[in-house]
């Protein structure tokens, strides 16, 4: 276990926040996690919280109340109702720009569509999850993500790409300032300890499984010297079943330590534990006892466990008769298809892994590229599209029949060089991003601002005729006078002058006149716009 590792466990011992506490509503909606986790049904009071913070504009704290309610919902057995409440997540994590609740969405209704065999979907949903987590500042969103989708790459048996997630997660889990969280994430790193574990035993690698089990049990036995509890979070479970299967308990203290941690233990932590003590007992002798053990795994498997505790306990099964009849042909025939079951569910794994990362591979290719591209159309100081973008839908707009009304802008800062030999060029790029920000926040969705070069701006705008053409002009000049440049430099007033052209059908007319149009607002005393609509084949130029 490395540094980090050993602060994760280590901050179990208070079992509460961390570092700073979240913000109150967010503390209210995960202060109901373990309550969930214990059995209560507290849906209601989350969505009293999702309604509570949706209404105080706080979008961090409606996403983890939604989350206590999915989990509430998912422990209660309410499948369709935890299934729309991650969508529910998912849409509003991408409305307020919170990668981390998206993908925390995105990777449980993965989890869902590998129950129902949809696989490249679920894989295709998990990496797309993985990606929206890249360079993400730790949050409670993030650690809830990518807890999730570790959780979901154990499932399938994909342990390398789960332990990959749960080390990232190392990293960042304690920043997040939340102890539910920190149990959470050593109680599943454990289980995919285990789970990895069992499936190199089945697959024939002994040396590799007690090697993975080892890990396990000093994991949990570090979380239990910390929690002084081995009942939390089942951590003595997880430790018992790595030391069952590791051989170092003789059957009577076994059985002891067994007895013990069976009244409470629940879920998949106990359903390990007795494919374990059937382990024990076959190697025993104990064939009856053995096959009792098997059954009694089955009957607390949870229904979303399916690989790799169920297919372990059909294995111990088979192993089971092998041993005690190896002899018979029968016998040898239902343990020689075992044995090939679990090899082909080790190909398969290896396959899901070649294909996660192939996706992840071309994933991550194309999104750099699309960032290159970005970057290549985009002016790099005000973060508007640049010269070469413009002239490209410029270009795009020349050679397209007209539609409709199309409008070109041409803006420029007045006396834009006395401002910037007077203060600075650092004031200069100051104004100049301010400028964008505010063309960017008052033109229509879909109209494309743009920084020509120097002080000089353009917008094109499709489907504007001249009246809304008129009124995106002086909201822009009513945005540029309101705005208080002072907070950039005491006594600073900024002003534009603005030249628009218009048109239906002389689009290779539109950015000349529209240049014309702007010397127009210049030479009449700048700090207004000038509207120039040019009509029909049969119309007069109409100046405005």
């Amino acid at each position: 276990m490395n540094e980090t590792d050993t602060k994760v466990v280590g901050a179990l011992e208070d079992g509460g926040p961390v570092t700073a506490p979240p913000p109150d509503l967010v503390a209210a909606a995960r202060a109901l996690l373990p309550r969930a986790q214990a059995g209560e049904d507290v849906g209601g009071l989350a969505r009293d919280l999702a309604l509570a913070a949706r209404a105080a504009g706080d979008a961090e704290g409606e996403c983890s109340a939604l989350y206590s309610a999915m989990a509430s919902a998912a422990l209660q057995g309410q499948v369709a109702r935890s299934r729309d409440i991650a969508a529910e997540i998912l849409e509003r994590g991408s409305e307020a720009g919170l990668p981390g609740w998206e993908a925390t969405g995105r990777q449980y209704l993965a989890r869902m569509q590998l129950e129902e065999g949809h696989e490249d979907l679920a894989l295709t949903q998990l990496v797309t999850a993985e990606l929206l987590l890249d360079d993400r500042e730790p949050d409670v969103g993030l650690v809830v993500a990518l807890n999730g989708i570790a959780v979901a790459y154990s499932r399938i048996g994909l342990h390398e790409d789960s332990e990959r997630t749960y080390s990232r997660l190392a990293e960042v889990v304690l920043e997040a300032g939340d102890g539910w969280a920190v149990k959470a994430f050593v109680h599943n790193r454990l289980l995919n300890q285990s789970a990895w574990g069992v499936a190199l035993a089945q697959a024939g690698f002994e040396d590799e499984a007690q090697e993975r089990l080892g890990i396990a049990s000093k994991q949990a036995q570090q979380a239990i010297d910390m929690t002084g509890s081995s009942a939390e979070y089942d951590f003595g479970a997880l430790c018992l079943f790595a030391d069952l299967m590791a051989g170092k308990l003789g059957l009577q203290e076994a059985r002891e330590k067994r007895h013990a941690m069976l009244e409470h233990s629940l879920g998949e932590p106990l359903s390990y534990l007795r494919f374990a003590f059937a382990h024990l007992l076959s190697n025993a002798g104990r064939w009856d006892e053995a096959r009792s053990e098997v059954d009694a795994g089955f009957e607390v498997v949870n229904p979303t466990e399916r690989e790799p505790i169920r297919s372990a306990l059909v294995w111990e099964r088979a192993r089971i008769a092998v041993m005690e009849y190896p002899d018979h042909p029968g016998v040898a025939d239902v343990w020689r298809f075992a044995q090939m079951a679990s090899q082909k569910i080790w190909q398969l794994r290896r396959r899901r892994m070649e294909a996660v990362q192939g996706k992840l591979r071309v994933a991550r290719m194309q999104r750099e590229h699309e960032r290159i591209e970005r970057v290549s159309l985009e002016d790099p100081l005000t973060g508007t599209a640049n010269r070469r973008r413009i002239d490209r839908e410029r270009a795009s707009l020349l050679s397209t029949p007209s539609a409709g009304w199309a409008t070109v802008m041409y803006l420029d800062i007045d006396r834009f060089k006395v401002a910037n030999d007077q203060y600075g060029h650092e004031l200069g790029d100051a104004v100049l991003r301010q400028v964008a920000r505010l063309l960017a926040t008052n033109v229509r969705d879909g109209d494309l601002v743009g920084r020509y070069g120097g002080d000089e701006f353009v917008i094109l705008a499709a489907h504007c005729p001249p009246d809304d053409a008129q009124q995106l002009s002086e909201r822009i000049l009513s945005a540029i006078r309101g705005y208080d440049w002072s907070e950039l430099q005491p006594d600073l007033a900024i002003r534009v002058s603005l030249g628009l052209a218009v048109t239906r059908t002389r689009l290779a007319q539109l950015f000349p006149a529209a240049d014309e149009a702007l010397y127009r607002a210049k030479r009449a005393g700048r700090d207004r716009a000038e509207l120039t609509v040019i009509g029909s084949d049969d119309e007069e130029l109409v100046e405005a």
